[in-house]
Protein backbone atom coordinates (compact mmCIF):
# COMPACT_ATOMS: atom_id res chain seq x y z
CA UNK A 1 0.00 0.00 0.00
CA UNK A 2 1.52 3.42 -1.10
CA UNK A 3 1.97 5.77 1.89
CA UNK A 4 1.23 8.97 -0.52
CA UNK A 5 -2.30 10.12 -0.11
CA UNK A 6 -3.49 13.36 -1.64
CA UNK A 7 -4.90 15.39 0.06
CA UNK A 8 -3.78 13.54 3.39
CA UNK A 9 -0.14 13.86 3.43
CA UNK A 10 0.74 15.24 -0.28
CA UNK A 11 -0.52 18.90 -1.58
CA UNK A 12 -0.20 17.63 -5.14
CA UNK A 13 1.97 15.04 -7.22
CA UNK A 14 2.78 16.11 -10.49
CA UNK A 15 4.41 14.79 -13.18
CA UNK A 16 8.51 16.00 -13.80
CA UNK A 17 11.24 14.72 -16.10
CA UNK A 18 14.27 14.70 -14.17
CA UNK A 19 14.43 14.84 -10.13
CA UNK A 20 17.34 14.31 -7.69
CA UNK A 21 18.90 15.34 -4.40
CA UNK A 22 22.22 17.62 -4.65
CA UNK A 23 24.31 16.98 -0.96
CA UNK A 24 25.90 19.93 0.88
CA UNK A 25 26.35 23.61 -0.25
CA UNK A 26 29.17 23.35 -2.75
CA UNK A 27 27.37 21.40 -5.20
CA UNK A 28 23.82 23.19 -4.50
CA UNK A 29 25.37 26.62 -4.92
CA UNK A 30 27.03 25.79 -8.05
CA UNK A 31 24.09 23.98 -9.61
CA UNK A 32 22.08 27.42 -8.75
CA UNK A 33 24.68 29.14 -10.20
CA UNK A 34 24.54 27.71 -13.56
CA UNK A 35 21.01 27.19 -13.60
CA UNK A 36 20.12 30.85 -12.82
CA UNK A 37 23.11 31.97 -15.55
CA UNK A 38 20.87 30.26 -18.28
CA UNK A 39 17.70 31.65 -17.06
CA UNK A 40 15.64 33.36 -19.96
CA UNK A 41 12.59 35.14 -18.37
CA UNK A 42 12.65 35.03 -13.96
CA UNK A 43 14.38 33.61 -11.13
CA UNK A 44 12.07 33.47 -7.83
CA UNK A 45 14.04 32.84 -4.64
CA UNK A 46 12.25 32.13 -0.84
CA UNK A 47 14.03 31.89 1.85
CA UNK A 48 14.15 32.46 5.82
CA UNK A 49 17.18 33.99 4.93
CA UNK A 50 19.54 35.98 2.36
CA UNK A 51 22.56 37.46 2.61
CA UNK A 52 24.09 39.59 -0.28
CA UNK A 53 27.72 38.60 0.02
CA UNK A 54 27.25 34.77 0.36
CA UNK A 55 29.65 33.18 -1.97
CA UNK A 56 28.05 30.77 -4.57
CA UNK A 57 31.19 29.64 -6.12
CA UNK A 58 35.09 29.21 -4.14
CA UNK A 59 38.40 28.44 -5.11
CA UNK A 60 39.33 28.12 -8.96
CA UNK A 61 35.64 28.21 -10.00
CA UNK A 62 35.37 31.84 -8.36
CA UNK A 63 38.61 32.64 -9.96
CA UNK A 64 37.74 31.89 -13.32
CA UNK A 65 33.71 32.55 -13.28
CA UNK A 66 32.97 35.13 -16.01
CA UNK A 67 30.30 36.71 -13.80
CA UNK A 68 30.47 37.73 -9.97
CA UNK A 69 30.13 35.26 -7.37
CA UNK A 70 28.39 36.63 -4.58
CA UNK A 71 24.43 36.38 -4.43
CA UNK A 72 23.11 40.03 -4.84
CA UNK A 73 26.44 41.09 -7.27
CA UNK A 74 25.22 38.07 -9.45
CA UNK A 75 21.91 38.63 -9.87
CA UNK A 76 22.42 42.00 -10.46
CA UNK A 77 24.87 40.68 -13.51
CA UNK A 78 21.96 38.54 -15.00
CA UNK A 79 19.58 41.38 -15.00
CA UNK A 80 22.41 43.43 -16.65
CA UNK A 81 22.83 41.09 -19.16
CA UNK A 82 19.66 40.16 -19.80
CA UNK A 83 16.99 42.87 -20.77
CA UNK A 84 14.16 40.39 -20.27
CA UNK A 85 15.02 38.41 -16.94
CA UNK A 86 13.19 39.43 -13.89
CA UNK A 87 14.02 38.54 -10.27
CA UNK A 88 11.67 38.01 -7.31
CA UNK A 89 13.45 37.35 -3.89
CA UNK A 90 10.92 36.98 -0.61
CA UNK A 91 12.41 36.63 2.37
CA UNK A 92 10.84 36.21 5.89
CA UNK A 93 10.51 39.64 8.24
CA UNK A 94 12.52 38.10 10.58
CA UNK A 95 11.91 39.05 14.70
CA UNK A 96 13.80 41.20 16.32
CA UNK A 97 15.88 38.67 18.26
CA UNK A 98 17.29 37.85 14.91
CA UNK A 99 18.59 41.64 14.14
CA UNK A 100 21.80 40.86 14.78
CA UNK A 101 22.45 37.98 12.81
CA UNK A 102 20.84 39.59 9.70
CA UNK A 103 22.05 42.85 7.44
CA UNK A 104 21.55 46.15 8.13
CA UNK A 105 19.31 47.64 5.71
CA UNK A 106 18.89 45.05 3.28
CA UNK A 107 15.46 45.51 1.48
CA UNK A 108 17.40 49.10 0.53
CA UNK A 109 20.50 47.01 0.03
CA UNK A 110 18.45 44.87 -2.54
CA UNK A 111 16.00 47.26 -4.22
CA UNK A 112 17.92 50.45 -4.19
CA UNK A 113 21.55 49.78 -4.96
CA UNK A 114 20.23 47.20 -8.00
CA UNK A 115 18.52 47.05 -11.55
CA UNK A 116 14.94 47.96 -11.41
CA UNK A 117 14.31 43.96 -12.60
CA UNK A 118 15.50 42.87 -9.06
CA UNK A 119 12.28 42.86 -6.37
CA UNK A 120 13.24 42.11 -2.98
CA UNK A 121 10.47 41.83 -0.58
CA UNK A 122 10.08 40.97 2.71
CA UNK A 123 6.69 38.77 4.01
CA UNK A 124 5.40 38.65 7.31
CA UNK A 125 2.16 37.33 6.41
CA UNK A 126 1.82 34.26 8.42
CA UNK A 127 0.42 33.63 11.71
CA UNK A 128 1.55 35.07 15.05
CA UNK A 129 4.11 33.59 16.28
CA UNK A 130 5.44 31.90 13.00
CA UNK A 131 8.31 32.10 10.30
CA UNK A 132 8.46 31.50 6.65
CA UNK A 133 10.85 28.87 6.75
CA UNK A 134 10.00 27.56 2.82
CA UNK A 135 13.47 27.80 1.23
CA UNK A 136 13.46 27.15 -2.89
CA UNK A 137 14.33 28.63 -6.02
CA UNK A 138 12.71 28.61 -9.35
CA UNK A 139 14.35 28.81 -12.69
CA UNK A 140 12.17 29.86 -15.91
CA UNK A 141 9.27 27.71 -14.50
CA UNK A 142 10.62 24.88 -15.33
CA UNK A 143 13.38 24.10 -12.79
CA UNK A 144 13.44 24.19 -9.61
CA UNK A 145 15.19 23.62 -6.22
CA UNK A 146 14.23 23.17 -2.85
CA UNK A 147 15.35 21.93 0.53
CA UNK A 148 17.36 23.10 3.76
CA UNK A 149 19.22 25.20 2.15
CA UNK A 150 19.72 29.22 2.68
CA UNK A 151 21.53 31.51 0.08
CA UNK A 152 23.29 33.36 3.16
CA UNK A 153 26.14 33.37 5.65
CA UNK A 154 27.93 29.90 6.87
CA UNK A 155 25.82 27.67 4.76
CA UNK A 156 29.02 26.43 2.28
CA UNK A 157 30.74 23.55 3.06
CA UNK A 158 31.40 20.28 0.75
CA UNK A 159 30.94 16.64 1.42
CA UNK A 160 34.55 16.58 3.26
CA UNK A 161 33.77 18.32 5.93
CA UNK A 162 37.61 19.18 6.91
CA UNK A 163 39.00 21.29 9.53
CA UNK A 164 40.86 23.42 8.86
CA UNK A 165 39.21 24.36 5.17
CA UNK A 166 40.01 27.87 3.61
CA UNK A 167 37.16 27.69 1.35
CA UNK A 168 34.45 27.55 4.08
CA UNK A 169 34.84 31.03 5.31
CA UNK A 170 32.00 33.98 5.55
CA UNK A 171 33.13 37.52 4.69
CA UNK A 172 36.78 36.10 5.97
CA UNK A 173 36.01 34.66 9.06
CA UNK A 174 36.04 30.34 9.09
CA UNK A 175 32.59 28.72 10.24
CA UNK A 176 31.81 25.18 11.07
CA UNK A 177 31.57 22.53 9.29
CA UNK A 178 27.83 22.59 7.60
CA UNK A 179 25.74 19.30 5.88
CA UNK A 180 22.39 20.06 4.39
CA UNK A 181 20.25 18.71 1.34
CA UNK A 182 18.69 20.39 -1.60
CA UNK A 183 16.37 18.61 -3.87
CA UNK A 184 15.80 19.34 -7.82
CA UNK A 185 12.96 19.10 -10.03
CA UNK A 186 12.24 19.63 -13.42
CA UNK A 187 8.76 19.98 -15.28
CA UNK A 188 6.64 22.50 -15.90
CA UNK A 189 3.72 20.99 -14.13
CA UNK A 190 5.65 20.47 -11.06
CA UNK A 191 7.38 23.29 -10.94
CA UNK A 192 4.23 25.45 -11.90
CA UNK A 193 2.90 23.91 -8.60
CA UNK A 194 5.87 25.61 -6.82
CA UNK A 195 6.00 28.90 -8.64
CA UNK A 196 1.83 29.18 -8.04
CA UNK A 197 2.98 29.36 -4.03
CA UNK A 198 5.60 31.70 -4.48
CA UNK A 199 3.07 34.18 -6.36
CA UNK A 200 0.49 33.77 -3.82
CA UNK A 201 2.73 34.59 -1.29
CA UNK A 202 4.14 37.69 -3.07
CA UNK A 203 0.46 38.73 -3.83
CA UNK A 204 -0.27 38.25 0.05
CA UNK A 205 3.03 40.02 1.11
CA UNK A 206 2.14 43.05 -0.95
CA UNK A 207 3.93 42.61 -3.97
CA UNK A 208 0.63 42.45 -6.01
CA UNK A 209 -0.03 39.72 -8.79
CA UNK A 210 2.87 38.12 -10.69
CA UNK A 211 2.80 37.95 -14.22
CA UNK A 212 5.42 35.35 -15.45
CA UNK A 213 5.83 34.03 -18.83
CA UNK A 214 5.84 30.46 -20.12
CA UNK A 215 9.13 29.48 -20.97
CA UNK A 216 9.86 26.30 -23.93
CA UNK A 217 11.18 22.85 -22.05
CA UNK A 218 14.64 23.20 -22.54
CA UNK A 219 16.13 20.53 -19.39
CA UNK A 220 14.42 17.75 -20.03
CA UNK A 221 17.52 16.20 -19.28
CA UNK A 222 19.09 17.93 -16.73
CA UNK A 223 21.87 16.49 -14.48
CA UNK A 224 23.74 18.73 -12.02
CA UNK A 225 27.19 17.93 -11.20
CA UNK A 226 27.54 15.48 -8.48
CA UNK A 227 23.87 14.74 -7.91
CA UNK A 228 22.21 11.92 -7.10
CA UNK A 229 19.28 11.24 -9.86
CA UNK A 230 16.08 9.86 -8.96
CA UNK A 231 14.41 7.84 -11.34
CA UNK A 232 10.91 8.51 -10.85
CA UNK A 233 7.82 10.11 -13.12
CA UNK A 234 6.41 12.24 -10.32
CA UNK A 235 7.00 13.78 -7.11
CA UNK A 236 4.97 14.82 -4.50
CA UNK A 237 4.90 17.90 -2.84
CA UNK A 238 3.48 18.56 0.99
CA UNK A 239 3.11 21.73 3.26
CA UNK A 240 2.89 22.95 6.69
CA UNK A 241 0.92 26.07 6.52
CA UNK A 242 -1.73 27.19 8.89
CA UNK A 243 -3.01 30.20 5.58
CA UNK A 244 -2.81 27.08 3.27
CA UNK A 245 -1.45 29.24 -0.27
CA UNK A 246 -1.62 28.78 -2.65
CA UNK A 247 -5.18 28.24 -2.87
CA UNK A 248 -6.17 29.67 0.40
CA UNK A 249 -7.71 25.99 2.25
CA UNK A 250 -6.23 26.84 5.73
CA UNK A 251 -4.50 24.61 8.18
CA UNK A 252 -2.30 22.53 5.63
CA UNK A 253 -0.09 19.85 7.79
CA UNK A 254 0.49 17.91 5.55
CA UNK A 255 4.12 17.18 6.53
CA UNK A 256 3.64 15.82 9.43
CA UNK A 257 1.11 13.83 8.50
CA UNK A 258 3.32 12.30 6.15
CA UNK A 259 5.94 11.51 8.58
CA UNK A 260 3.89 10.34 10.91
CA UNK A 261 2.22 7.29 8.33
CA UNK A 262 5.71 6.68 7.08
CA UNK A 263 6.73 5.95 10.67
CA UNK A 264 3.61 3.79 11.28
CA UNK A 265 4.31 2.07 8.02
CA UNK A 266 8.02 1.50 8.52
CA UNK A 267 8.63 -2.42 7.98
CA UNK A 268 12.54 -2.38 9.09
CA UNK A 269 14.53 0.98 8.56
CA UNK A 270 13.53 4.84 9.28
CA UNK A 271 16.36 6.92 8.53
CA UNK A 272 16.63 10.26 9.65
CA UNK A 273 18.41 13.51 9.54
CA UNK A 274 17.01 16.57 11.04
CA UNK A 275 18.26 19.90 12.77
CA UNK A 276 16.32 19.72 15.54
CA UNK A 277 14.15 16.72 17.21
CA UNK A 278 11.44 17.80 19.27
CA UNK A 279 8.26 17.39 17.97
CA UNK A 280 6.32 15.79 20.88
CA UNK A 281 3.86 14.66 18.42
CA UNK A 282 6.00 13.28 16.16
CA UNK A 283 8.30 11.54 19.43
CA UNK A 284 4.65 10.17 20.16
CA UNK A 285 4.51 8.52 16.68
CA UNK A 286 7.52 6.87 16.99
CA UNK A 287 6.85 5.59 20.22
CA UNK A 288 4.02 3.99 19.37
CA UNK A 289 5.41 2.37 16.33
CA UNK A 290 8.08 0.78 18.60
CA UNK A 291 5.51 0.08 21.05
CA UNK A 292 3.27 -1.36 18.87
CA UNK A 293 2.72 -5.20 19.39
CA UNK A 294 3.23 -8.02 16.79
CA UNK A 295 5.18 -5.34 14.45
CA UNK A 296 8.26 -5.95 12.50
CA UNK A 297 11.32 -4.53 14.51
CA UNK A 298 13.07 -1.60 13.33
CA UNK A 299 16.38 -0.04 13.12
CA UNK A 300 16.09 3.49 13.38
CA UNK A 301 18.69 5.66 12.99
CA UNK A 302 18.89 9.29 13.57
CA UNK A 303 21.73 11.77 13.08
CA UNK A 304 21.22 15.26 14.63
CA UNK A 305 23.31 18.18 15.82
CA UNK A 306 25.96 17.42 18.95
CA UNK A 307 24.53 20.51 20.90
CA UNK A 308 22.60 24.01 20.44
CA UNK A 309 24.84 26.77 19.09
CA UNK A 310 23.57 29.26 20.90
CA UNK A 311 21.76 29.70 24.67
CA UNK A 312 18.35 31.05 22.62
CA UNK A 313 19.29 27.55 21.03
CA UNK A 314 19.42 25.57 24.00
CA UNK A 315 16.11 27.13 25.42
CA UNK A 316 14.01 27.47 23.00
CA UNK A 317 14.40 23.74 21.17
CA UNK A 318 16.90 22.07 23.44
CA UNK A 319 15.88 20.53 26.24
CA UNK A 320 12.30 19.69 24.54
CA UNK A 321 15.04 18.07 22.74
CA UNK A 322 16.27 16.19 25.48
CA UNK A 323 12.96 14.98 25.97
CA UNK A 324 12.26 13.35 23.28
CA UNK A 325 15.36 11.54 22.97
CA UNK A 326 14.79 10.18 26.43
CA UNK A 327 11.62 9.25 25.76
CA UNK A 328 12.66 7.23 22.78
CA UNK A 329 15.91 5.81 24.15
CA UNK A 330 13.59 4.43 27.21
CA UNK A 331 10.92 2.93 24.76
CA UNK A 332 13.23 1.51 22.74
CA UNK A 333 15.19 -0.47 25.37
CA UNK A 334 14.05 -4.27 25.99
CA UNK A 335 13.17 -4.73 22.67
CA UNK A 336 13.94 -6.04 19.44
CA UNK A 337 14.09 -2.54 17.54
CA UNK A 338 17.53 -0.81 17.41
CA UNK A 339 17.42 3.33 18.06
CA UNK A 340 20.74 4.95 17.14
CA UNK A 341 20.82 8.35 17.78
CA UNK A 342 24.04 10.16 16.85
CA UNK A 343 26.60 13.59 15.73
CA UNK A 344 29.11 13.25 13.25
CA UNK A 345 32.60 15.50 13.62
CA UNK A 346 34.86 16.88 10.77
CA UNK A 347 37.75 15.19 9.64
CA UNK A 348 40.87 16.64 10.53
CA UNK A 349 44.24 16.86 9.07
CA UNK A 350 46.07 14.79 11.46
CA UNK A 351 43.29 12.42 12.57
CA UNK A 352 42.71 13.87 16.26
CA UNK A 353 39.12 14.56 17.37
CA UNK A 354 37.93 18.19 16.36
CA UNK A 355 36.78 19.95 19.40
CA UNK A 356 33.38 21.05 17.42
CA UNK A 357 30.84 18.90 15.37
CA UNK A 358 29.47 19.13 11.54
CA UNK A 359 26.55 21.36 11.90
CA UNK A 360 23.60 19.46 10.91
CA UNK A 361 21.08 20.98 8.77
CA UNK A 362 19.19 18.67 6.34
CA UNK A 363 15.58 17.54 7.05
CA UNK A 364 14.81 14.35 5.49
CA UNK A 365 13.91 11.07 6.30
CA UNK A 366 14.37 7.84 4.49
CA UNK A 367 11.60 4.77 5.39
CA UNK A 368 12.66 1.26 3.83
CA UNK A 369 14.65 2.58 1.08
CA UNK A 370 11.18 3.13 -0.95
CA UNK A 371 10.05 6.60 0.65
CA UNK A 372 12.46 9.43 0.58
CA UNK A 373 11.47 13.31 1.81
CA UNK A 374 14.12 16.07 1.83
CA UNK A 375 12.77 19.66 2.44
CA UNK A 376 12.76 22.51 4.70
CA UNK A 377 10.71 21.08 7.64
CA UNK A 378 12.30 20.23 11.04
CA UNK A 379 11.25 17.72 13.36
CA UNK A 380 10.32 20.17 15.52
CA UNK A 381 6.16 21.37 16.84
CA UNK A 382 7.01 24.87 14.99
CA UNK A 383 8.27 23.48 11.82
CA UNK A 384 4.98 20.30 11.72
CA UNK A 385 2.43 22.82 13.18
CA UNK A 386 2.81 26.55 12.20
CA UNK A 387 5.46 27.93 10.26
CA UNK A 388 5.41 27.67 6.66
CA UNK A 389 7.52 24.64 5.43
CA UNK A 390 7.50 22.97 2.11
CA UNK A 391 9.07 19.05 1.50
CA UNK A 392 9.29 17.24 -2.05
CA UNK A 393 8.66 13.20 -1.74
CA UNK A 394 9.05 10.28 -4.11
CA UNK A 395 8.25 6.71 -3.71
CA UNK A 396 8.98 3.77 -5.23
CA UNK A 397 6.01 1.65 -6.68
CA UNK A 398 7.82 -1.71 -6.07
CA UNK A 399 10.62 -3.51 -3.99
CA UNK A 400 13.68 -3.33 -5.24
CA UNK A 401 12.91 -0.94 -8.62
CA UNK A 402 15.43 1.83 -9.74
CA UNK A 403 13.66 4.19 -7.50
CA UNK A 404 14.10 2.15 -4.70
CA UNK A 405 17.75 1.67 -5.51
CA UNK A 406 18.29 5.44 -5.83
CA UNK A 407 17.13 5.83 -2.63
CA UNK A 408 19.10 3.22 -0.97
CA UNK A 409 22.72 4.49 -2.68
CA UNK A 410 21.77 7.71 -1.44
CA UNK A 411 21.47 6.93 2.16
CA UNK A 412 24.61 4.47 2.05
CA UNK A 413 26.77 7.71 0.21
CA UNK A 414 25.09 10.10 3.23
CA UNK A 415 25.91 7.64 6.13
CA UNK A 416 29.76 7.39 4.29
CA UNK A 417 29.61 10.64 4.72
CA UNK A 418 29.00 10.83 8.17
CA UNK A 419 31.41 8.54 8.67
CA UNK A 420 33.97 10.08 6.53
CA UNK A 421 34.46 6.57 5.00
CA UNK A 422 34.71 5.87 1.25
CA UNK A 423 32.04 3.04 0.91
CA UNK A 424 30.07 2.25 4.24
CA UNK A 425 28.37 -0.91 3.58
CA UNK A 426 27.70 -3.22 6.78
CA UNK A 427 27.81 -7.25 6.40
CA UNK A 428 24.27 -8.78 5.34
CA UNK A 429 24.35 -10.18 9.01
CA UNK A 430 24.58 -7.32 10.63
CA UNK A 431 22.04 -5.02 11.42
CA UNK A 432 22.49 -0.82 10.91
CA UNK A 433 22.06 0.52 14.06
CA UNK A 434 24.27 -2.31 15.21
CA UNK A 435 26.95 -1.27 12.58
CA UNK A 436 26.69 2.08 13.47
CA UNK A 437 27.20 2.22 17.28
CA UNK A 438 29.93 -0.52 17.55
CA UNK A 439 31.86 1.81 14.87
CA UNK A 440 30.94 4.87 17.32
CA UNK A 441 31.85 3.26 20.25
CA UNK A 442 35.08 2.11 18.63
CA UNK A 443 35.73 5.90 17.47
CA UNK A 444 35.99 4.31 14.22
CA UNK A 445 35.13 6.72 11.65
CA UNK A 446 33.22 10.31 12.53
CA UNK A 447 29.87 8.89 13.64
CA UNK A 448 29.35 9.42 17.67
CA UNK A 449 26.79 8.49 20.12
CA UNK A 450 24.92 11.70 20.90
CA UNK A 451 24.90 12.05 24.60
CA UNK A 452 21.42 14.03 25.46
CA UNK A 453 20.12 13.50 27.58
CA UNK A 454 23.01 15.24 29.78
CA UNK A 455 23.36 15.66 33.13
CA UNK A 456 22.70 19.15 33.22
CA UNK A 457 19.35 18.53 30.42
CA UNK A 458 18.32 15.87 33.37
CA UNK A 459 18.56 18.59 35.94
CA UNK A 460 16.50 21.19 34.10
CA UNK A 461 14.04 18.69 32.91
CA UNK A 462 13.37 17.67 36.57
CA UNK A 463 11.73 21.24 37.51
CA UNK A 464 10.82 22.41 33.69
CA UNK A 465 8.06 20.41 31.50
CA UNK A 466 9.84 22.37 27.99
CA UNK A 467 7.03 21.49 25.98
CA UNK A 468 4.66 24.09 28.33
CA UNK A 469 7.15 26.78 27.16
CA UNK A 470 5.96 28.84 23.98
CA UNK A 471 8.69 28.74 22.03
CA UNK A 472 8.18 25.66 19.99
CA UNK A 473 4.98 25.59 19.78
CA UNK A 474 3.13 23.32 17.48
CA UNK A 475 -0.25 25.80 17.10
CA UNK A 476 -2.27 28.61 16.80
CA UNK A 477 -2.33 30.93 20.24
CA UNK A 478 -5.39 32.32 19.98
CA UNK A 479 -5.54 33.54 23.84
CA UNK A 480 -3.29 36.95 23.76
CA UNK A 481 -1.69 37.51 20.07
CA UNK A 482 0.26 40.98 21.87
CA UNK A 483 2.92 38.83 23.21
CA UNK A 484 6.09 37.59 21.50
CA UNK A 485 6.62 33.87 21.45
CA UNK A 486 10.46 34.87 22.34
CA UNK A 487 9.99 37.48 24.98
CA UNK A 488 7.29 35.34 26.53
CA UNK A 489 8.80 32.42 26.17
CA UNK A 490 11.88 33.75 28.29
CA UNK A 491 9.00 35.05 30.96
CA UNK A 492 7.29 31.59 31.16
CA UNK A 493 11.24 30.25 31.49
CA UNK A 494 12.01 32.90 34.27
CA UNK A 495 9.18 32.27 36.25
CA UNK A 496 9.57 28.44 36.27
CA UNK A 497 13.53 28.32 37.32
CA UNK A 498 12.81 31.25 40.02
CA UNK A 499 9.95 30.90 40.86
CA UNK A 500 9.39 34.59 40.94
CA UNK A 501 8.38 37.79 38.81
CA UNK A 502 9.90 37.64 35.40
CA UNK A 503 9.21 41.32 35.36
CA UNK A 504 12.08 41.82 37.78
CA UNK A 505 15.72 42.52 36.92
Amino acid sequence: MRILSAPRNVWCEPPVTTAGVLVDGDDYYRALYAAAAEAQHYILLAGWQFDSDACLLRGEEAQSAALPVTLLAFLDALCARNPDLHVYILAWDFHVVFALEREFMQAQRFNWTTNDRLRFMFDDNHVDGASHHQKFAVIDGELAFLGGLDLCDQRWDDRGHTVPNPLRSSRGTPHKPFHDLQAYIVGHEAVGAITSLFAARWAAAGGGPLALPTAAPRLAGYAPTGATALPTARVALSRTDPRGYPEGTPDRREIFTLYADAIDRAQRLIYIETQYLSSKDLGEVLMQRIRAPGRSALDIAIVINHQAQTIKEEIAIGLAQAKVIAELRHAATGTEHRLGIYYTVPATEDDSEPDSATYIHSKMMIVDDRLLTVGSANLTNRSLGIDTELNVTVESETDGDDLGRAIYRLRHELISEHLGLEDFGPAEDRRLVDALCDLAARREGRLRIHPSPTDEERAALAVIDPQQLPFDPDAYETHDHTKSIFVDGLGVLWRRISGGDASQG
